[in-house]
């Protein structure tokens, strides 16, 4: 099991949650000419877990 996942809050905004410690890490929303929210929270994800499997 992963301790860090990402939920869709709705349909332009995903959190990034601490399954563990049960609490939202941090939130990506889309915005005008910026990076996709989805992929942003995703990214921070991978390197959450991969922190803390070293």
């Amino acid at each position: 099991m992963q301790r860090y996942i990402v939920s869709q809050f709705d349909g332009s905004t995903f959190v990034v949650i601490d399954q563990a410690d049960k609490r939202e890490v941090c939130v990506c929303s889309e915005y005008e000419g910026g990076e996709d929210a989805k992929k942003r929270a995703e990214r921070i994800v991978r390197l959450l877990n991969e922190s803390i499997s070293e």
